[in-house]
């Protein structure tokens, strides 16, 4: 019986985690044309830190971050959100340096950052281990994902 409730919680854990990156993968594709996704993106992926200590989560708040840096008005807080961003980021991979899904947003946030911010140093090593990497997850939508960006 504890066996059976042990692998029932798990399989509600891995849904409810699976859930929760769906999400804020959905708010990734809106979070930088939308200040409001931004602040939820933010705001759920800093709950869902919080609650999991998932290193994947830091990215997703990292890049939720580098959103708002785009959103905001005055230089010194979009300054703020940049260096809050990347510093979340490389937390975030330091944690888990073989996630798939944090070293994509790095390399993309890296790609659109501009080269004056100084934040482009690990793009090739992100790309390479990506393209390496990719076919390795059993996360379907991350693999295609990957492969469509790297253009494989």
């Amino acid at each position: 019986m504890k066996k059976l409730s042990l692998l029932l919680i798990l399989l509600i854990s891995n849904m409810m985690f699976s859930q929760n990156i769906k999400e804020l993968r959905t708010l990734l594709k809106t979070g930088e044309s939308s200040e409001k996704s931004a602040k939820t993106l933010i705001e759920k992926s800093s709950t869902a830190y919080r609650n999991s200590k998932e290193p994947v989560y830091g990215g997703f708040l990292a890049v939720g971050k580098f959103f708002m840096a785009k959103h905001a008005f005055n230089p010194l807080k979009k300054m703020s959100y940049f260096n809050e961003g990347k510093k979340t980021m490389e937390q975030a991979l330091k944690a888990d340096p073989k996630n798939l899904e944090i070293r994509l947003m790095r390399l993309i946030t890296q790609e659109k950052a501009p080269s004056i911010l100084g934040y482009n140093q690990q793009i090739k090593e992100d790309r390479n281990f990506l393209a390496k990497e990719y076919k390795n997850t059993n996360d379907e939508d991350l693999k295609l994902y990957i492969k469509d960006y790297l253009k494989l």
